[in-house]
This record gives structure tokens, sequence and C-alpha cells, in this order.
């Protein structure tokens, strides 16, 4: 937090104010289009951060489904099946050969 120590002296505030009315800036304008651009990246950021949110989402939607089905031991009871196809095919194409 800034700490109260003297003022800006009044002659040079005086001065400043006058110099900023006899250019004709418009402190609105600037400040307008300040709050604009910052406005639009802030807008940028959080859509960045809505994306990147909706796909951690599904990420994680689907790792649960992959643990839950190879704690389900259904991979492994498919695996045995293939493997027990598998040994019938061998022993088809072994009598084939004969």
């Amino acid at each position: 937090m800034a700490s109260k120590g003297t003022p800006l002296p009044l002659h040079d505030t005086l001065r400043d104010l006058a110099l900023l009315r006899a250019s004709s800036v418009d402190l609105s304008g600037l400040i307008a289009d300040s709050d604009d651009t910052t406005s639009s990246q802030a807008l940028r950021e959080v859509e960045g951060v809505e994306e990147s949110t909706i796909q951690s989402y599904a990420f994680v939607r689907e790792m649960r489904t992959a643990l839950r089905i190879h704690n389900s031991g259904e991979v492994q009871k498919q695996a045995t099946k293939i493997e027990k196809v598998q040994v019938e095919l061998v022993d088809v194409l072994g009598s084939l050969s004969d």
C-alpha cells in the first residue's frame, strides 16, 4: 500500500492539468481504449481457461472409464479368450499343413 507522504505540489498539478487542457487530450478516450483492450484480452484469457478446463474434464472422464474397465477384469477376460482362439487357430493351421 502507498505510504501517505506529501501530496503533489498544487502548482505542478495545476500546470500539468493546464497543459492537458491546452493540448486537447481526451482522457476519457484514453481510458475507454485501455478498458476495451483490457476487456478483450481478459475475454481471450477466459476463453482459453474455459477450453483448457473442458479438455481437462474430458481427459479425466476418459481416464476414469479406462481405469474402471481395467479394474473390472474385463480386459483380462478378453485377453484369455483371444489366447484360446489363437491356440485353436494354430491347431487348425497345423491340421491343414498335414
